[in-house]
């Protein structure tokens, strides 16, 4: 495994030993196509590409607790997972599709800051819980395996974080909201909702999800 996947896996053994039953998604292991920009979704629900996506998507948000991981590459995940943020991103804004789910981001690096990407990860994927990085080389030997870099702090906070996300799942408590969970329900407030309720047919997709949360009266 690499070092993400070490990191993560170390995390996710926090989670297990707190109780959770975890299920492991390698995104390259997926058949997952670019967002066209097409705005289907927006109109019928569900994205009109056939490729792995939907399973994807479906295990997400069944799930009541997410670790997302990625190495930074320029700054930012992966191609492979930026793609999925992608194809995530545009319904998501309309709808809310991890409101249930408790995260933690983890992000790895040679020597790049980790701490922005494991944020932005852990935001997205619903209620952040924490984050978590790692640096992997050093001036005397240059890239190593994470486990020989950090042997011992980092594993037992990385458990100690899995541990705390599935207690947060338990009981969740009272939420406070980032500044960017903030802005983005404003935006939602006074910008989303009268352009979907003006607009029904371009958003009919948008607006039975809405139904179904029971954010908009059922139709009779």
């Amino acid at each position: 495994a690499g070092n993400t996947a070490t990191l993560m896996q170390w995390v996710l053994g926090g989670c297990i030993e707190a109780g959770a039953e975890v299920t492991w998604m390698h995104v390259v292991d997926y058949d997952v196509r670019y967002c066209r920009g097409c705005f289907t979704c927006l109109r019928t629900g569900a994205c009109p590409i056939q490729d792995d996506f939907a399973d994807l998507l479906t295990t997400l948000q069944a799930a009541d607790g997410i670790v997302a991981g990625s190495p930074v590459y320029e700054g930012y995940v992966t191609a492979q997972l930026k793609t999925l943020l992608d194809r995530i991103t545009l319904l998501h804004l309309y709808t809310n599709r991890f409101d249930a789910q408790h995260t933690v981001g983890v992000a790895t690096s040679g020597v790049a800051p980790t701490r922005g990407v494991a944020k932005e990860l852990a935001t997205f994927f619903g209620h952040r819980v924490g984050m978590i990085g790692a640096k992997t080389s050093t001036i005397a030997h240059g890239y190593q395996p994470l486990a020989d870099v950090h042997p011992d702090r980092l594993p037992q906070r990385a458990h100690r974080l899995g541990q705390r996300l599935v207690r947060r799942i338990q009981q969740p408590g009272v939420r406070i909201p980032s500044p960017q969970a903030l802005w983005i329900k404003l935006l939602q407030r006074f910008v989303i909702r009268p352009l979907v309720l003006g607009n029904e047919d371009q958003f009919a997709g948008v607006i039975k999800i809405w139904r179904e949360k029971g954010l908009l009266p059922a139709r009779e």
